[in-house]
């Protein structure tokens, strides 16, 4: 008995590869769903090409998805990623034709899990903010020669090997003090802590730095803890955060006296350059020494001629030439005042001669005599006199009185 297969109908359309793939296109790329989606998972086969572009495959235990990220929304993504991350990717699905294969456009890409993580960091930071740790007028300021650096970091990796790099490039002979603590994972911060409090007892240093090398959120969450914040805020002495890279910022970045984008920069910032200082310190020398010379110069100068002075080779030579100036001077002033009362008496004289002159009993005393009326006014012309007027004729040792019997007026030519 043999089977028969199912009838199929005669194909009235027969689809090619391209049509059929591109109505799929249509349709995934037109899903509301699909074009604004966020996806987890983790990456693999991460390709970086030379023109920004990155190619990867997402993944989780039971499926894969291709992935792209262009370069021109690479540079807007602050995150670096690599193989084997857990990440959040966000972007659209879309089909590539020549392969059938279908892709999510990445747009954005943040490290899983960090939407937590931030908004821990977001509150930590608002509540600092509020208590004034940020505050530019609690900053410390930075030694300009530090008698000994202390350093909170790993005591293995590239950090510290930077940092001794560079202050030792600047400074041959600072002293560094390391105090080695874990800087991430499980009991780092409590650590960090007590590296900040170990040196802030340390009499020989006067400059603190904390470091780490760059990484995640997760990785660099031991500088986001309250307790770390504290402990710098803490701090009597100045403290530097050289964490993460120049893109990351972390709480301990902004309680810190003094942000360094990196490591080496921190190096730069807590120590001078020492031949620097030292052709300063030869040029101030220099000219401390010409400064020397022209005031001992001049002051021999001065020196020289105090010696060659008669008073100061005999100071009684000078008592007795200010003496003679003395009596001299009391001489002509007992002359110029005798010659002033003479004077003032000799003008008095004139004056008083003047006023005698002038004097009316002067003249009645040299025969003249003075007419008044009856009222006491001086008669001065015969006009003012009539017959039978009284009058008073005085003299210089009285008066009488007479009746005018008479008046005549001279003429013109009689006067």
């Amino acid at each position: 008995m043999s089977l028969l297969k199912p009838a199929v109908p005669y194909p009235v359309k027969v689809l090619s590869v391209e049509a059929l793939t591109k109505h799929i296109k249509e349709v995934v790329e037109n899903d509301t769903l699909l074009s604004s989606v966020w996806v987890q998972g983790e990456i693999s086969n991460l390709v970086k090409a030379a023109s920004g572009h990155c190619y990867f495959t997402l993944k989780d235990d039971k499926a894969v998805l291709k992935a792209c990220l262009w370069a021109g929304n690479r540079r807007y993504i602050s995150t670096d990623f690599k193989n084997g991350d857990l990440v959040m990717v966000y972007g659209s699905i879309s089909l590539y034709a020549p392969r059938g294969e279908y892709q999510i456009v990445v747009t954005d890409l943040r490290p899983a899990g960090i939407g937590a993580l931030y908004e821990a960091y977001e509150k930590l930071k608002n509540k600092l903010q509020a208590e004034g740790l940020f505050d530019s007028e609690r900053k410390l300021p930075l030694p300009f020669l530090p008698k000994g650096v202390g350093v909170v970091t790993s005591s293995t990796g590239a950090v510290i090997k930077d940092i001794f790099r560079v202050i030792r490039r600047r400074f041959k002979n600072m002293p560094i003090y390391l105090v080695p603590v874990k800087v991430q994972g499980e009991g780092a911060a409590q650590e960090i802590v007590t590296g900040i409090k170990r040196l802030n007892a340390d009499s020989r240093v006067d400059v603190i730095i904390i470091a780490r090398g760059g990484g995640s959120l997760e990785d660099l969450w031991a500088f986001n803890e309250e307790p770390v914040a504290r402990a710098i805020s803490d701090s009597r002495k100045p403290i530097i955060s050289a964490v993460g890279h120049e893109t990351d910022t972390t709480i301990a970045d902004l309680v810190a006296d003094k942000r360094a984008a990196t490591p080496s920069v921190a190096g730069e910032l807590v120590v001078p350059v020492k031949e620097d200082l030292e052709e300063l310190i030869r040029q101030k020398t220099m000219r401390l020494s010409r400064m020397m010379k022209s005031i001992f110069t001049i002051q021999k100068q001065r020196y020289d001629n105090c010696a060659q002075c008669r008073f100061l080779v005999k100071p009684s030579l000078l008592v007795a030439e200010r003496r003679n100036n003395i009596m001299n001077l009391s001489r002509e002033l007992d002359t110029g005042f005798k010659t002033f009362i003479d004077n003032i008496k000799h003008r008095f004289e004139l004056l008083n001669a003047r006023f005698m002159v002038l004097d009316p009993k002067s003249l009645l005393r040299r025969g003249y005599i003075m007419a008044t009326d009856e009222k006491g006014k001086v008669i001065t012309s015969v006009k003012k006199l009539k017959k039978g007027l009284g009058l008073k004729l005085g003299f210089s040792d009285g008066y009488a009185g007479v009746t005018v019997d008479e008046v005549v007026k001279l003429s013109e030519g009689d006067k």
